[in-house]
């Protein structure tokens, strides 16, 4: 079986490449990037090293050299991580994330339809569905979205075209699947768990935006890969009736922890893992613009169609997360050398 991997050097991506070799070293894999800046090869390059893996370096918005690999390697399977992902970069110049999030996933499903590649997934976000109203509980698959900001705007447009395709190609079978916040082991350091504890680990205060309490849902990584096995291999059911007027009924998948936390008490926990007072090392800086304040979805259909259960504890996820990065400075330290700062400050920032 040829699978495709896209993003296989990003966060969640590389961890998929990684635990789908070890729990499927049968499959042929191809793992593809465009190595952005963003990009890293460790996670990855033992399953090169191996001959577990093969690896492309081509960005999808290039839809000549995609189609071209398609007609060569003829892929069974393929799964779509790639994405720029960080909402506060996407503020500073939106485009690469159009590229990215929207043509790039148009191209991969194109390239499947007409290359007739049995099954594609494409990874989303909970953050389509926007911001979270009081009366609201949760988000299903069922929630209309609702994108706020540059960067889920572009994914909630890629998420407009996966579900046309679903309606209009029946026989190309696309699912899509949105997720909790992820951490673990490879998150680039920019993002807030990893930022708290590499900054940490170099003796710096965490940054919050605004009061810090801004509510989260978070999911390990790794039951994420365990999520996406899933739908990778679930029985093809078809189209269901109402499928063309309620977004539950299609192959839509939503998964979640119920794990739900502050900003504030995330990075308490992570304080508290290095012994450390987290009143003390919390410095509160400006918000960004248009920041959601909530957003949890509900997995309940995963967890019912699928049997989806996350195995990793939020408290036991976190103490793990902690102490890889405690144990792997050699990787990330020449990362944050880069930018010796790698928040942003939106201190008077209007456009």
């Amino acid at each position: 079986m040829n699978v495709l991997i896209t993003g296989a050097a990003g966060f969640i991506g590389g961890n998929f490449s990684r635990y789908l070799a070890a729990r499927r070293p049968e499959l042929n894999l191809t793992l593809l990037d465009k190595m952005s800046p963003y990009s890293t090869m460790a996670p990855i390059q033992p399953l090169l090293d191996s001959g577990q893996a093969t690896f492309v370096r081509l960005d999808l918005a290039d839809f000549e050299r995609l189609a071209a690999l398609f007609g060569e390697k003829q892929f069974d399977a393929v799964v779509n991580f790639a994405a720029e992902s960080h909402n506060d970069r996407a503020i500073r110049d939106s485009r690469p994330f159009v590229s990215s999030n929207i043509v790039g996933a148009y191209n991969v499903m194109e390239a499947c339809r007409i290359h007739e590649t049995r099954r594609m997934v494409q990874v989303s976000t909970i953050e389509v569905y926007g911001e979270q109203a009081g009366e609201v509980p949760w988000f299903t698959e069922g929630s209309p979205l609702n994108a706020k900001t540059p960067y889920s705007a572009s994914k909630a447009a890629a998420d407009l075209l996966v579900r046309s395709h679903m309606l209009t190609y029946p026989d190309l079978d696309v699912a899509l699947t949105h997720c909790a916040n992820n951490y673990g082991p490879w998150q680039f350091p920019e993002k807030l768990l990893p930022l708290a504890v590499t900054n940490l680990l170099r003796g710096r205060k965490i940054p919050l935006y605004g009061d810090g309490l801004q509510r989260r849902d978070w999911l390990h990584v790794l039951d994420h890969c365990r999520g996406i096995e899933l739908v990778m291999d679930r029985e093809e059911r078809g189209l269901l009736a109402g499928a063309d007027t309620d977004p539950s009924q299609l192959p839509i998948f939503d998964f979640s922890a119920r794990m739900e936390l502050t900003n504030r008490e995330l990075v308490g926990l992570v304080a508290s893992e290095l012994g450390l007072v987290a009143d003390e090392w919390i410095s509160y800086v400006a918000d960004r613009p248009n920041h959601d304040r909530r957003y949890l979805i509900n997995p309940a259909k995963a967890e019912r169609e699928l049997k989806f259960r996350p195995s990793t504890s939020l408290e036991q996820g976190v103490s793990d997360t902690v102490s890889w990065y405690a144990d792997n400075r050699s990787w990330w330290e020449p990362l944050v050398a880069r930018n010796d700062r790698l928040e942003f400050d939106w201190t008077g920032f209007s456009r």
